[in-house]
This record gives C-alpha cells, structure tokens and sequence, in this order.
C-alpha cells in the first residue's frame, strides 16, 4: 500500500514536470554573453550577474550566436570564429568584409552582414559560402522570425530591412536615426535599438512602431527564457570603462544588470535547449524513484 503510494505520487510529480517543461517555466539559468570592443574580450554572465572572462586577446570581437548545440560564433572583421566550451577559438569562415554582426537561420546556416560593403554572405552546415543578399547601405544587426525572414538594420540608411528566405527584399521601417541591435520576443514582436535616438522600439508583425524604453546609447539587445530584454549600452568613447548592461523586464521595468564595462558592443543569451531541460526533468524524477 505505501509503496503505491509513493509510486502515485511519483506519477503525480512526473506529470507536473511534463506540464512545467510544455508551459515554459521550468526553471533553469540562462547564460549572457557580451563582446566588448575596448578590453577585446567576451565577458559570460550567469542570470544573477556573476562575470566570468570567457575570452580574451581579441582585436574588436563583433556579433555573437550560438548553434542548435550551444557552441558560440563570433564575428571576426573578415572572419567568423566558433568557441569550444573552454573557449579556444576556432576559424569556421573567411574571407568576409567588416562582418559585423551574425545569425543562424532554423536550418543552421549562419548569416553574416558586412557592413563596408554592403552584403550578407550565407555560409551553410559545411562551412561553404555564398552570397546571400547585395546592395545594402550599411548593414549592421541581423535576428531571424519564426518563418526564417531575416531582418537587417541598416545604420547608413535609417532603416530595418526584411528579407524572405529566396532573397527578396523588403523594407520593414524606416526613418530611423542609427538603427543598432535587433530581437524577437516569443510572440513574434522585433525590438529594435535606436542608437540615435535613445530609445528602444517595439515593432509588430506589420512594422508598427512604438517606444518601449528610453535608454541612452542603445547598442544591441538580446531576450532570455523568461522575457527579460538585456540592452548593451555603447555610449561611443572607445576605451572607457563606462559600458553598461541593462535589464528590462516584460512590462518595461529597468534595472542595472552590470557595469564597468569596456565598449560593450553585442550581446546574446545562452539559453538551454528545451530538449535538455526536459531529459533533466525526467531524470530526476527517475533518479528518485523509490525501488520496489
């Protein structure tokens, strides 16, 4: 009798697990990381603001992304990097020009933009480039929606581009003053960094616009598991320890998240795989159970 019991209430927990993981709270620590131009180096965070060096020795470390594995990508001026978990750096692609910013589509394909020359380059599983996208301005800031549609900030021309997955290009808006950092919630919703205007815009599916924060010098922006937004604030005097991460959270809510950083000029968040998080659920319900 105890022992069905107990098995009941295993089952009981089990299924409370399956529910956590399908709704979305279990819970679990997100990972941010940051390029900082002026100490050339990534900087890790853990989600309560504990700084750890990830990488050093850089010259101007650029966008960063992370694969369907958890390995981190790195934009490297005519180079994109990849970082193994002890982070010794690795050259997955060159050849490139001022790539500034990088993204992976659903599929895995990276997508770097550089910005002198106003192109995206595509670079596929194998590490094969190809051209993907001409004729920008100064295409900076890349982020993919659910439907693989890459949105391009282009800071020469005020504007955010969309462009389908064949290659056709549309603008999403404009009149922007130095669109910067790009991020997608998880209803579909793009905010955008106006560095030029100190504020960060929320954009709907159809491109309108409203102000969702005001913060000076906005430089990019990346959300974590639970809708906070992180916003690397770059105020443009390169060398200064004056670079600030801030934290918003889904109503607006704004708090300081670190400081004393130098330049700190793209940020990502790590988040576990929801794969992952569900066979950690499950084992520690396994793990636990009574034996007969």
């Amino acid at each position: 009798m105890r022992r069905e019991v107990q098995h009941q209430l295993y089952t009981l927990f089990l299924a409370v697990t399956v529910f956590t993981f399908l709704t979305g709270n279990f819970a679990h620590a997100d990972n941010i990381y940051v390029s900082c131009w002026g100490s050339g180096s990534i900087e890790k965070f853990d989600s309560s603001g504990n700084k750890t060096s990830f990488a050093s020795g850089l010259n101007n470390p650029g966008g960063l992304a992370f694969d369907r594995s958890g390995n981190i990508y790195m934009a490297y001026t005519t180079s994109i990097q990849k970082f193994d978990s002890s982070g010794n750096m690795i050259t997955y692609a060159t050849g490139l020009n001022c790539s500034s910013d990088i993204a992976f589509d659903s599929s895995g394909n990276l997508y770097s933009s550089n910005f002198f020359v106003g192109t995206i380059h595509k670079i596929d599983l194998n590490g094969n480039k190809s051209l993907f996208t001409t004729g920008l301005n100064e295409p900076s800031w890349l982020a993919f929606d659910r439907n693989d549609n890459l949105y391009v900030s282009d800071v020469g021309a005020g504007k955010i581009y969309k462009i389908n997955p064949s290659g056709a290009i549309s603008t999403f808006a404009s009149g922007l003053h130095n669109p910067n950092g790009l991020a997608f919630d998880s209803s579909g919703n793009l905010y955008a960094a106006i560095w030029g205007s100190g504020v960060i815009e929320k954009f709907d599916s159809s491109g309108n616009g409203s102000i969702f924060a005001s913060i000076s010098f906005p430089y990019d922006l990346a959300f974590d598991s639970e809708e906070n937004l992180y916003v690397a604030r770059y105020w443009g005097r390169p060398g200064s320890a004056n670079g600030t991460i801030y934290k918003l959270d889904p109503s607006g809510n704004m708090s300081t998240f670190a400081s004393g950083l130098y330049d700190p000029t793209y940020i990502d968040v790590q988040v576990p795989e929801p794969a992952t998080l569900f066979l950690l659920g499950l084992g520690a319900v396994f793990l636990k159970k009574p034996k007969k």
